[in-house]
């Protein structure tokens, strides 16, 4: 996962958390000083506020985990295909130009193999000419 968008998730909850945190505050200082209520009335509503906060967070928690991983997990599968890729790409480039010499090299030992059939039958029939000349210079 790239870590440039993990560091801006990481911004923008800490900077709404801050918000959330600084209007949580201004409010029960608010109702302090205005003696709507005491921090022994507060306590059982922070309380209960809190139990529901955690069970939320906690949501939060397992469904980032869950985006954050399949994050990771995809990146991981892309780096392991590209890594494929680019060790496959050279074998199948190395089994393409090999081919060719492979077929140039037959090709070239068929061609060989013909020359030397043509250069080792062709002294044999001048000597068969030559000796068929002597034959029939003798008969003459």
């Amino acid at each position: 996962m790239d870590v440039h968008i993990a560091e801006e998730i990481l911004n923008e909850l800490g900077s709404s958390l801050e918000a959330l945190e600084t209007q949580s505050a201004a409010i029960l200082q608010f109702l302090k000083d205005k003696g709507i209520a005491t921090d022994e009335q507060l306590a059982p509503y922070l309380e209960q506020a809190g139990n529901a906060s955690n069970v939320r967070w906690r949501a939060a928690r397992l469904r980032m985990e869950r985006v954050l991983a399949s994050a990771a997990k995809e990146a991981e599968r892309v780096s392991e295909k590209a890594q494929e890729q680019t060790t496959e790409k050279p074998t199948a480039e190395k089994e393409q130009t090999e081919q060719p010499k492979g077929e140039c090299a037959e090709k070239g030992a068929k061609e060989i193999d013909s020359k030397q059939t043509a250069t080792t039958s062709e002294p044999t029939k001048r000597s068969a000419e030559i000796e068929s000349h002597k034959t029939d210079k003798k008969d003459e």
